[in-house]
């Protein structure tokens, strides 16, 4: 079957070339008929000139219009970066291939002064895959990425050179680890081979591919190749293993004896650099929410961000049910700022774990406190914190990242067992478990005896 399809793949090419001096256009008929969700992640960095970057568009343009697109069959989506993210278009986006290459060839060279790939890589994962965009855990995930040099941060956030290039490969390792495939293609003199492989799926020499300028990726050969590889040899090709998913409440039983008002505060202060950085934030609080069971009568939660100003997002009695206050922590965006925790702490008081606004008496308090930093006003977060412990409220403390202050975090936590810290972001998923275990006895216990 494989011999088969690469006897058709290069009939298929051959007829191009023949059309393509005729017309000036190639016209293909669809090659790949494998259902594939595969998302394009390009490179726009002013080290691309202009002619180049749309010897790019056009690569990708090609591939495409060899794909049988469509809503129930291979679906499209892209990404292109620089020194900023520009997200393109998701898998829900368009359902027709023509749609799909009126939007690649409507791609804008951004000529950003930076490569921050990482941004990229990480929206691949948080965004195009994620839950409900129109990824299909049935179907081949497939990234392809274009780039012409190494990670560069430049001066647009706090990564070094090197960070950044380690952070490229951490996100790319989380986009393999849910069983997704990476081809990394390199352009020219520019790129790093080490970098590319490590992006890459493995084997390198399938999933690596390096071209000496932007020129040969007009090339049947190289065409040929992707094609090749992504429509038929990765049907042969054991996909990564994802990680196992947990049932919540065989690993927490008590959760469901829980009875509790919990308030989520979470930092979106500038530290985090990102929205994706928030994002994971959200993920992580929404991860929490489902071990429990949210009701009227049960476990009720709310949520409030801050950095310069607090603001509420929900109260605790505006959902009543587990999926809309997950939904509603989905939508929470990030806005920047300082880090005025104790605004979110006073707010916290005074609206959010609130007899005024839906908290119940004899039920545990908890809020649980997420920050990547030191409060901007230690002095008054403590005076705010002295209010709250002599309220009796439960508190849960998480620094993230090497900017926690331990001392501070111990000071927000009214028991040592509620102080958590994580070196990163995605640290936060190894402590989801313990977090709820903390939470689930401190709920159970206080209701057992009030």
């Amino acid at each position: 079957m494989e011999v088969l399809h690469f006897v058709l793949l290069s009939f298929v090419l051959l007829i191009s070339v023949s059309n393509g001096m005729a017309s000036g256009r190639y016209k293909r008929a669809p090659f790949c008929k494998t259902r594939i969700d595969l998302a394009f992640v390009i490179d726009s960095s002013r080290s691309i000139s202009i002619n180049d970057f749309q010897k790019q568009i056009q690569f990708v343009n090609d591939i495409v219009d060899f794909l049988d697109v469509g809503s129930d069959k291979t679906r499209v989506a892209a990404v292109s970066f620089s020194n900023y993210l520009f997200p393109q278009f998701g898998f829900n986006d368009y359902t027709t291939k023509k749609d799909v290459l009126t939007a690649i060839n409507g791609i804008k060279h951004s000529k950003g002064g930076a490569t921050r790939t990482y941004l990229a890589l990480e929206h691949t994962h948080e965004h195009i895959f994620a839950p409900g965009n129109g990824e299909r855990p049935d179907v081949v995930d497939v990234v392809v990425i274009l780039t012409d040099g190494v990670t560069n941060p430049g001066s647009y956030d706090r990564f070094s050179g090197s960070q950044g290039k380690k952070q490229t490969q951490i996100e790319a390792a989380r986009i393999k680890d849910r069983g997704a495939y990476i081809f990394a293609i390199g352009v020219g003199r520019g790129v790093n081979a080490d970098e590319l492989n490590g992006i890459s799926s493995d084997p390198d020499e399938r999933f690596t591919i390096q071209v000496t300028g932007f020129s040969e990726l007009d090339s049947d050969k190289v065409k040929q190749m992707l094609l090749k590889r992504a429509c038929v040899e990765i049907e042969t090709t054991p996909a990564p293993t994802p990680p196992p998913t947990t049932t919540p409440d065989n690993k927490n039983p008590e959760c469901g004896k829980l009875l509790a008002d919990i308030f989520f505060v979470l930092d979106q202060s500038s530290s985090l650099r990102t929205e994706g950085n928030f994002n994971k934030t959200l993920n992580f609080v929404t991860e929490v929410i489902d071990y429990l069971h949210v009701s009227p009568t049960e476990t009720q939660v709310g949520a409030l961000k801050f950095s310069n100003n607090p603001e509420i997002q929900f109260h605790l009695t505006d959902y009543t049910d587990k999926q809309d206050v997950a939904t509603a922590v989905s939508r929470i965006k990030w806005k920047g700022g300082n880090t005025y925790l104790d605004k979110a702490l006073r707010m916290l008081r005074t609206e959010g774990l609130n007899k005024a606004y839906g908290s119940r008496e004899d039920v545990p308090q908890i809020a649980v406190i997420i920050t990547d930093g030191v409060s901007t006003n230690p002095y008054a977060t403590r005076l705010e914190l002295k209010q709250l412990h002599s309220l009796n409220y439960i508190l849960f403390a998480i620094g993230v990242g090497p900017n926690r202050n331990p001392a501070e975090l111990a000071r927000i936590a009214n028991d040592p067992a509620n102080v958590f810290e994580v070196e990163s972001l995605d640290g936060l998923q190894a402590i989801r478990e313990s977090l709820v275990t903390r939470i689930c006895a401190k709920g159970v216990k206080e209701t057992k005896n009030p």
